[in-house]
């Protein structure tokens, strides 16, 4: 049966709020917290914190896909309403694959992220990886596939080969509107399910979304896997990401922490250099020049210089990326 075109799948929030009020379920389903690698360690970003909030933003299904750790759920509980169990596991299958790929999984228990981080670490093959999937009955997304780790060389050929391997790809909130167009198109190409996320790291739940019907997680997750779904997306502008910097900076200002390990936050390295400046606690004996240089930084965020600079690097590797992809037909 051929599907309508994959743009109609997507709608204003005043549609969705139509949509809501006739019984379609909402979710957030790429959400990270204070336990996740790469986040800050604010109390604004506690899973109970985010619990709350995810429940105050209306969704109907809440669920923290932290950088391969499930600890949010130690915290939370395992068995709250609307709370589903997700992890967000990071493989590198170098023979099939080549550079780093991102899934999300759902549903599992403590022995099944146990044994998928196992396979993911240890035997690093994406085919076992998707064979054990499968026969665990497990939902799983391919998160932002024009995603790669920093100081790898992407292989955005294979995503091509990668996408129809996933039952549902992920349109992110934090990707540029090239990259998610082409998921998008790609999802159409190979009759994919789509939703539409945050991958906030800063407790942005449910600034972008997607509208399912199910009484169950497993009926809403099957029915976006079959298209019968629509995306309230956000791509990443030139004001979002301002946003998103003096987010950071304000709760970087406001950390009740001294001492951290260095980590990358934003991937943009001006940025995240200052980040692990300030949470390291180098100028915790100089407070008012802390508070200056706080307030420095704010100004230049304020500005949007940061932001436009890391948006025209993105822009030059969509370039890049569409001439070693060489889908004319897709673009």
């Amino acid at each position: 049966m051929r599907k309508r075109p994959i743009l109609e799948e997507v709608i204003s929030p005043r549609q969705a709020e139509i949509l809501r009020a006739q019984g379609w379920q909402a979710a957030d389903l790429h959400v990270h917290t204070n336990r996740s690698e790469g986040v800050l360690p604010s109390t604004l970003l506690d899973p109970l914190y985010l619990y709350e909030k995810a429940k105050d933003a209306g969704m109907d299904y809440i669920t923290f896909t932290d950088h391969d750790t499930m600890e949010a759920y130690d915290v939370v509980g395992w068995t709250r309403e609307k709370l589903v169990p997700g992890v967000e596991i990071k493989i590198k299958d170098v023979c099939r694959v080549g550079h780093s790929l991102h899934i999300n999984v759902y549903c599992l228990n403590n022995r099944q992220f146990t044994e998928l981080l196992a396979i993911a670490r240890k035997k690093r093959n994406l085919e076992t990886f998707l064979q054990y999937l499968k026969s665990e009955n497990l939902p799983y997304v391919y998160n932002h596939p024009f995603w790669y780790e920093h100081g790898e060389k992407p292989s955005y050929r294979v995503i091509n080969d990668l996408i129809p391997l996933f039952p549902i790809v992920e349109y992110n909130m934090h990707r540029v509107w090239q990259k998610n167009a082409l998921t998008l198109k790609l999802a159409q190409r190979y009759n994919r399910g789509i939703l539409a996320a945050t991958d906030t790291h800063i407790g942005e739940i449910g600034r972008a979304f997607t509208l399912a019907q199910g009484e169950t997680f497993r009926e809403y997750f099957e029915a976006i896997a079959r298209r019968e779904a629509y995306l309230v997306p956000q791509d990443l502008t030139l004001d979002l990401l301002k946003d998103e910097i003096l987010t950071w900076i304000n709760l970087i200002n406001n950390l009740d922490v001294v001492r951290l390990e260095k980590v990358a936050y934003l991937h943009i390295k001006p940025v995240d250099s200052l980040i692990n400046f300030y949470v390291k606690g180098a100028l915790i004996d100089y407070p008012a020049l802390r508070k200056a240089s706080m307030a420095f930084f704010s100004t230049l965020a304020r500005s949007g210089a940061p932001a436009l600079f890391y948006l025209e690097i993105q822009h030059f590797l969509v370039y890049r990326m569409n001439r070693q992809l060489r889908l004319a037909d897709v673009l």
